[in-house]
């Protein structure tokens, strides 16, 4: 589904032979399209939700090592949605310029495998905490969450620059380019699972001494959120690149771009529906619901 030339849609010849394809042709892109208009209609809102997350985080909050995390990663979802708008927009009007459509594929793709790094790291930080306490609270570097984060961009950055350099640019191998983008999402996703196994696995065996922190269940729902909705995607674009081609995927590819909107939207629903667990019913500031989540209760 992803266009190669000026043009998104075939050509279709007005003509009596092929009235039943013409037909076809119609009903396959109206179904795509409402695909895309609902990918658009859940990136605004996953747009507003993001936003909320960076501007508490960002200006209101005291930040810990694990809100350092959250709050790169409502960045990166932030971004990923506003170029999957972007993009999702300029294909219902019909508006198509190579350059700025290879620029928001770069960006949603370095958007996208940050995501999951970030997710990454603060579910291993996490484990860390769990397994090493002593060290966590005695030796940890201060500054180590901005480190990581930093690392994690500028990891990110490089496949997507030289993803948008190879196709125009210089003479690039961009199936080498390609390869190591999905080196490091396969390294990325097989730490998260085994980092997350490690957590899931140690505090329940430790879960009769006392309840489940908030900041437990937010990496917890979070990494399930993303192995439902976000990994599709992943998969997707891996298949298609190694395949080639597979059964139903001017489809399957654009639900997986619906499905990582989802993913990226629903963090911060469960960010702070999470923070007013065990509370007193009544309302209180989202500043004050965010803080109670993310702090290491």
């Amino acid at each position: 589904w992803d266009p190669k030339n000026g043009s998104e849609l075939p050509t279709v010849n007005a003509t009596a032979n092929n009235t039943s394809n013409d037909d076809g042709y119609h009903s396959f892109f109206d179904a795509q399209n409402t695909v895309f208009l609902f990918t658009v209609l859940v990136s605004l809102c996953g747009l507003v939700g993001n936003g909320i997350v960076i501007w508490l985080l960002g200006f209101c909050i005291k930040r810990n090592p694990f809100s350092v995390y959250i709050l790169n990663l409502a960045i990166a979802d932030f971004t990923f949605l506003l170029c999957k708008t972007v993009r999702f927009i300029f294909f219902l009007i019909d508006f198509y310029i190579v350059i700025l459509n290879l620029f928001l594929k770069a960006i949603t793709l370095l958007c996208y495998l940050s995501s999951l790094s970030f997710l990454m790291a603060v579910c291993t930080e996490r484990c860390l905490s769990v397994l090493f306490p002593i060290w966590y609270k005695c030796r940890r570097p201060s500054h180590l969450s901005a480190i990581v984060c930093a690392l994690i961009w500028g990891l990110s950055f490089c496949p997507g620059l030289l993803t948008l350099l190879c196709s125009y640019f210089v003479n690039l191998s961009c199936e080498a380019i390609h390869s190591v983008y999905y080196v490091m999402f396969f390294l990325t996703f097989s730490v998260l699972c085994v980092s997350s196994l490690i957590l899931v696995i140690q505090v329940q065996c430790f879960s009769w001494r006392r309840q489940s922190t908030k900041l437990y269940v937010i990496i917890s729902l979070t990494v399930l959120v993303f192995l439902i909705f976000g990994l599709p995607l992943g998969v997707g674009l891996v298949a298609l690149r190694f395949l080639q081609s597979f059964p139903y995927s001017d489809i399957l590819l654009p639900i997986c771009h619906l499905l990582s909107a989802v993913n990226s939207s629903v963090n911060p629903i469960i960010y702070f529906l999470v923070g007013r667990m065990r509370q007193h019913l009544g309302r209180k500031p989202l500043r004050e619901v965010l803080q109670s989540a993310l702090t290491d209760d």
